[in-house]
């Protein structure tokens, strides 16, 4: 997973320091993968433990392993397309199990979980949706209509709402997202790995790496990338 994917990723983990090392590193990644620890340490004023502990939450094995990586970033040439395997196992990164024990602790708390979705993207999130209701049948709900989710978000307490989008930025469910807030109930997005204004919004967001595909003017983005973190979090509910 390139840098600024695991920066996305791990963004809620990040402390003010850490996010401006972030935006150095961002800019100078040549620079940075040949400096040490020491001296990237003494330019904010801190000790190298605080660059060890920023790699770690950005899931690297250490400084070393982050120095390696950039360097190969740096050298990269750019693609077209990624290969599926490495899509799929890029989305196995992705499976944050803290982040999933915060989202069942929500599941559990409220009285109703609403997902929504729309287009290609609605047929693939019902799939695990429908497989929910397994575990228990009158608490999580997929909604099919706009109108449905604006009448319960306007009407119900202690209700949780989970939208995914792969963009992130569909205007249809981002206004959903706003009277969500507006509202004050708790909202959980799935989006694709990209700084997007639903993950900014959500309480929780979760992500997964899939990117856009066109033939002949038609959107063919994967969607199995989703189901996998889905997946993951109907498991952990499940337990």
């Amino acid at each position: 997973m390139r840098f600024q994917e695991r920066v996305i990723n791990n963004e809620h983990k990040l402390t003010d320091l850490e996010d401006e090392l972030v935006r150095y590193i961002t800019q100078n990644k040549q620079i940075v993968s040949s400096t040490t620890i020491v001296d990237l340490a003494s330019q904010f004023y801190t000790v190298p433990n605080t660059i060890t502990r920023l790699a770690h939450k950005l899931g690297y094995s250490g400084y070393s392993e982050m120095k390696i990586e950039l360097k190969r970033e740096v050298g990269e040439t750019s693609s077209l397309t990624v290969p599926q395997k490495e899509i799929l196992l890029k989305n196995f990164e992705l499976i944050d199990v803290e982040r999933e024990k915060r989202v069942i602790q929500l599941f559990k708390q409220t009285n109703r979980i609403n997902f929504f979705a729309i287009g290609q993207t609605a047929y693939a999130a019902k799939i695990i949706v429908d497989n929910f209701y397994a575990i228990n049948n009158d608490k999580a709900f997929f909604h099919t209509y706009a109108n449905e989710v604006r009448h319960k978000i306007e009407h119900s307490t202690n209700e949780l709402f989970f939208f995914v989008s792969l963009s992130g930025e569909k205007e249809q469910i981002l206004e959903l997202a706003r009277l969500t807030k507006e509202y004050s109930h708790t909202l959980i997005s799935l989006t694709g790995l990209t700084n997007n204004s639903l993950a900014r919004m959500a309480d929780i967001s979760l992500f997964c790496y899939s990117p856009e595909v066109t033939i002949n003017n038609y959107n063919i983005t994967d969607k199995t990338p989703l189901l996998i973190i889905m997946n993951s979090l109907l498991h952990a509910y499940s337990k």
